[in-house]
């Protein structure tokens, strides 16, 4: 049997499967709100809450056996001390013969207490329903005056040069909230329809007194409503709680509840067998390390989808990510296409853009006034050393790799030096106490705080598309596509591909790489900027030491190579890689609690695909 009759015959038998998987989960997943799936949650309600009330029978039978005991130890005439002992010891034996009280659910007439805790619930949303409106209203009335006092408690503390969070939180003071008339008479209702439920209760525990059924009455609330709560919910909670013996059936509940589930496991089916078909296409057209990076954003998607993460709000901050990433990797395609490979030197354009930043909030420019002049002075700083560092590689041709990683690390180790001895003045830029730059520098109104992000901005569901941040991105990608096809573009790259012919045609080699180094270094102080508004803070000192390598190791997910390159490598590598690490937090946090994968994952990822990129390529660039 061939090669490719064995992947038809395991695409055929995935396909086979997920197609048996949808067909289940599109029949169960309507019955979660038909009145089967609505007869599942109320069998199971009723079994967690006779579970939980067993408690308080055995309460009953303990305060009746002291009762009794204290009755007969008086009627014999014992003392104040035999009397306590007596009562202790009927207190004892009563819990050890009614510690594992359980109620015999085939002899008991359950209808009632379904009626009664059907009742219970309608009055019970009734009254939290009234009671959430009638708090987000008093929540409104009060909260203008909460955003103004945050508001100007953050101006203080950035005035002062104390360290502000990156998002303003505002405290509104619900301490003056009372309750309704409406909120009143529903609340009688209430304990009405509570009355009814024990009398139910009481059918079937004969021995429970109303003192008990009082203490049960939080305990009854919360398993009979839960604000908010679905099908999924409920029958998880449920379940945990041990009332998997009120179902008769277990696999038909079990396939509603995860109905979901069964699809998306479907749809991964139907994604791994078209990957098995298509696999010597993908990988011819993709390459191994994108095809591998894209099927684990895909499992992610599905994973978050399975643990019930919010994908719509994970996949806007993706592409907010994608976004504020973007310009820097960029940056990498005029190196790449100038000969000097991966520029692993971008910080000297971080640095550029910081001190550009820096200025603005110096001479207190504020919103796209400062923001503007801090990429003309950020691209002007970035300029200069980027021809000079244009020459520095000119003089090292071959070494590329090696030199650009040395410069970066040495710039921003300079440049650690440099924050504590330059003249800034602002109480926004320097430490409260002694001398120097802070290691964060927060962003507000007053300055360029999300002055893209929130331009044309709008929300489809929990799905945020920050319109300005993306079409920034797109006219900087437009930019340098046209750049690529203009003459001194198209001569740039004639002296990537190929250096001698290029010389032999009569263009200036060394003119074109320091055009590609200093177009580098621009857009990496633009990068930098439109990172920083979104961030909503600038970081200083050791900061920009990495970024380098996640923008090389973004570009060569997209496709690059580090001789080849195009702008839609920087489009796709940027959404995949920061999707991977957007997305892999929160699922590893569900499969290991309190582990750093994700932080694991996104070194192998950085280091892992550029060593992959350097063996390809041969580990050096061209002489």
């Amino acid at each position: 049997m061939t090669k490719s009759k064995v992947k038809k015959i395991i695409a055929l038998v995935l396909a086979a499967i997920a197609l048996c998987l949808i067909v289940t989960g599109v029949i169960c997943l309507p019955m979660r709100n038909s009145e089967k799936g609505q007869d599942i949650i109320a069998d199971l309600r009723i079994r967690t809450l006779l579970n939980a009330t067993g408690e308080g029978v055995v309460e009953s039978y303990v305060a009746i056996a002291k009762e009794e005991a204290r009755v007969a130890a008086k009627a014999e005439g014992k003392g104040m001390s035999a009397i306590r002992k007596a009562v202790a010891a009927a207190e004892e034996e009563a819990r050890a013969k009614y510690s594992n009280f359980e109620v015999d659910y085939d002899a008991i007439d359950p209808a009632p207490l379904y009626d009664a805790v059907a009742g219970y619930y309608t009055a019970l949303k009734a009254y939290e329903d009234c009671k959430a409106e009638a708090e987000q209203a008093y929540y409104d009335l009060m909260y203008p005056a909460a955003l103004e006092k945050a508001e100007a408690d953050r101006a203080a503390k950035l005035e002062a040069g104390q360290d502000v969070p990156e998002t303003l939180t505002v405290n509104v003071d619900m301490s003056g909230f009372t309750a309704t008339e409406e909120m009143i008479a529903l609340q009688a209702q209430e304990n009405t329809a509570y009355e009814s439920v024990g009398a139910a209760l009481k059918t079937i525990y004969p021995v429970m007194d109303d003192a008990a059924l009082e203490t049960l009455q939080k305990t009854v609330a919360g398993i009979v409503y839960e604000a908010g709560a679905d099908f999924a919910a409920l029958y998880d909670t449920y379940m945990a709680a041990g009332s998997k013996g009120a179902l008769k059936n277990t696999f038909g509940p079990f396939l509603i509840r995860y109905a979901d589930d069964v699809i998306y496991l479907a749809v991964g089916l139907l994604i791994a067998a078209l990957t098995v078909i298509y696999s010597e296409l993908l990988i011819k057209k993709l390459g191994i390390p994108r095809v591998i990076i894209g099927l684990f954003f895909i499992l992610l998607c599905l994973l978050s989808l399975f643990f019930d993460l919010e994908l719509d709000v994970l996949l806007s901050n993706s592409l907010v990510r994608m976004g504020m990433n973007s310009i820097m990797v960029l940056a990498m395609v005029p190196g790449i296409q100038c000969g000097i490979s991966l520029n692993l030197g971008l910080p000297i354009g971080l640095v550029a853009g910081l001190i550009g930043g820096l200025m603005t909030i110096q001479f207190g420019f504020p919103g796209w006034g400062g923001f503007l002049f801090a990429i003309a002075v950020g691209c002007m700083i970035a300029s200069v050393t980027g021809w000079l560092y244009g020459h520095l590689l000119n003089r090292l041709k071959g070494e590329e790799m090696g030199v650009t990683t040395y410069v970066g690390f040495s710039i921003v180790s300079l440049m650690c030096i440099a924050w504590l001895v330059l003249p800034f003045t602002s109480l926004k830029l320097k430490w409260p106490l002694g001398t120097g730059l802070r290691n964060t520098i927060g962003l507000d109104n007053t300055n360029f705080e999300h002055i893209l992000d929130d331009l044309l901005s709008f929300n489809i569901g929990g799905f945020t598309v920050p319109t300005g941040l993306l079409l920034f991105m797109l006219l900087c990608c437009l930019l340098v596509w046209l750049f690529g096809r203009s003459k001194t573009g198209v001569a740039m790259q004639a002296v990537g591909n190929n250096p001698r012919f290029a010389e032999a045609t009569g263009i200036n080699v060394n003119k074109m790489r320091i055009i590609g180094t200093m177009l580098s270094t621009v857009l990496g102080a633009v990068g930098i900027l439109v990172y920083s508004q979104s961030y909503g803070f600038m970081q200083l000192y050791t900061a920009p030491r990495q970024m380098g390598f996640i923008a090389a190791s973004a570009i060569l997910i997209g496709g690059a190579s580090t001789s080849r390159c195009k702008v839609s490598h920087v489009l796709i590598g940027t959404f995949l890689f920061q999707g991977v690490l957007t997305l892999g937090m929160p699922v590893a946090n569900m499969l290991v609690p309190g582990s750093t994968f994700s932080e694991t994952l996104r070194i192998l990822i950085s280091n892992g695909i550029i060593l992959y990129a350097l063996t390809k390529s041969g580990g050096a660039s061209r002489g």
